[in-house]
């Protein structure tokens, strides 16, 4: 998806830019939403952050000063309050950043769900500090899990693209900003400040009438899922699903580098290679006589680079087998490499995060696994935690199994510095330990495939 927009203050145009051709304007850029075209009031909310345990409220302190935000146009500043680029004002878990920072859509998603929405978002960006102070860089930072311009987003099978569910969402510059509050006497840097300071909202309205235009281009591709299926052998059990996935997209080419290419071969190599092991095992045991009793779907999806879109429209638009069939989704992406927290002899290890969300006894049959099969791997939580500031549990192709309240254990080894670089190569995998753990992998969906009963369901997922 690219766009053209233009921005009027009070009737006149203060920027205009065409995105995918000539940029006549630095100072915005629409992050996502379908093509619109709406004038409305203008509200400043603060940092968009409603009350998690935090004690701060920017919507409470709306609500206070009587403002209503519905129809209107939104402002808030990126992120939150900030010491540095990794740790929080708040009282968080070691100061660490929070959700409101490393996951956009947990700040916009409070005014996309609501009955009564605003008329769109500006997000004030170049003053984070994990941006870089580019207004372009912020935008395109979130595009991949967003829909935004440059990205690429599933066509619902009505024709509709994704983002246009949203409101429009914009990343502009302060200047801009500044020139949008200016009837309050306030700039966004000072507000920025009081709030960082003091720890409490400041919101206000203005008088501003701001016109925001924006026309979407849609330039179709296509892609596709690669699936394999081995049928359970018990007739009872056999319509019943154990899926085990990975990605088999990357992050393409980068013609400023000397070596262009991403290879991905830890992200995701060592996922789709690994899928493949563990699907020749179980064809093994069923030409030996031995096959599952459930039946189990060996998916690589595509598009997990640009916000999970493969498995997405496997969930959501067009599963193979029933959802509801689906009993257990083991999700493997990046088990090949080391992670900094593991040096030396440190790294028999692989994060498992949200075995326990949706399924205790899912979460329970992997640690009796590992321990059966004796490969002394440690089954580590490291980021087992909705509140990690990481969001991994959001981050790869398990989430969209979790958010239908299917049982799931996505398997991780960390990211490391060579993540979404050309030097992510083959040569670097750890392809003995990376083995070890696809054999608790095999063995944790060879419990689920032939046990009597399915994962209970005892948590809600993501709901």
């Amino acid at each position: 998806k690219f766009d053209k927009a233009e921005l009027f203050l009070n009737g006149s145009e203060v920027a205009d830019h065409t995105f995918g051709g000539d940029q006549t304007d630095g100072s915005f850029l629409t992050m996502f939403g379908g093509s619109s075209d709406v004038t409305a009031s203008l509200v400043f909310a603060g940092y968009g952050i409603g009350n998690d345990g935090l004690g701060y409220d920017d919507f409470a302190a709306l609500e206070a000063a009587g403002i209503d935000y519905s129809g209107k146009w939104v402002m808030m500043l990126a992120d939150e309050p900030m010491k540095d680029a990794e740790t929080s004002l708040f009282p968080t878990e070691n100061n660490e950043v929070s959700a409101w920072t490393t996951s956009r859509f947990n700040k916009l998603r409070p005014f996309f769900q609501t009955e009564t929405p605003p008329a769109g978002i500006f997000v004030v960006g170049d003053l984070s500090m994990r941006q870089n102070g580019s207004v372009y860089d912020a935008a395109m930072a979130g595009a991949s899990s967003s829909a935004g311009v440059g990205s690429l987003s599933l066509e619902k099978p009505s024709g509709e693209g994704r983002g246009s569910r949203f409101p429009t969402v914009l990343n502009i510059s302060a200047d801009l900003a500044n020139k949008m509050i200016a009837s309050s006497g306030k700039t966004v840097q000072d507000v920025k400040a009081s709030i960082d300071s003091s720890l409490k909202p400041v919101v206000f309205e203005s008088d501003m009438s701001v016109r925001a235009s924006v026309a979407n281009i849609i330039v179709e591709t296509f892609s596709e899922n690669v699936l394999a299926f081995i049928e359970g052998s018990d007739p009872m059990l056999k319509d019943e699903y154990v899926v085990i996935s990975s990605h088999y997209d990357h992050v393409g080419m980068n013609d400023s580098e000397e070596d262009g290419i991403f290879n991905g071969a830890d992200d995701d190599g060592s996922g789709t290679v690994s899928v493949l092991e563990i699907a020749e095992a179980f064809q093994k045991a069923k030409n030996d006589g031995n096959g599952p009793r459930r039946s189990v779907i060996f998916l690589n999806v595509s598009g997990e680079e640009k916000g999970l879109l493969g498995s997405a429209f496997y969930t959501d638009y067009e599963p193979v087998v029933p959802l509801e069939k689906t009993v257990t989704n083991l999700n493997i992406d990046m088990i090949g490499r080391i992670d900094p927290t593991h040096p030396g002899d440190t790294d028999d290890y692989v994060y498992i995060i949200g075995s326990n969300l949706v399924s205790q006894e899912l979460h329970d049959i992997n640690i009796r696994v590992n321990e059966i099969i004796g490969t002394d791997l440690d089954l580590n939580e490291r980021f087992n935690s909705k509140d990690d500031p990481n969001q991994f549990y959001r981050r790869s192709d398990h989430w969209n199994f979790g958010k239908n309240n299917i049982p799931f254990i996505f398997f991780f080894t960390g990211t490391h510095d060579d993540y979404h670089g050309v030097d992510d190569e083959p040569d670097k995998i750890e392809y003995e330990r990376m083995a070890r753990i696809a054999q608790v992998i095999f063995g944790t969906a060879w419990q689920v495939a032939n046990q009597d009963t399915k994962p209970e369901v005892t948590g809600q997922g993501f709901n």
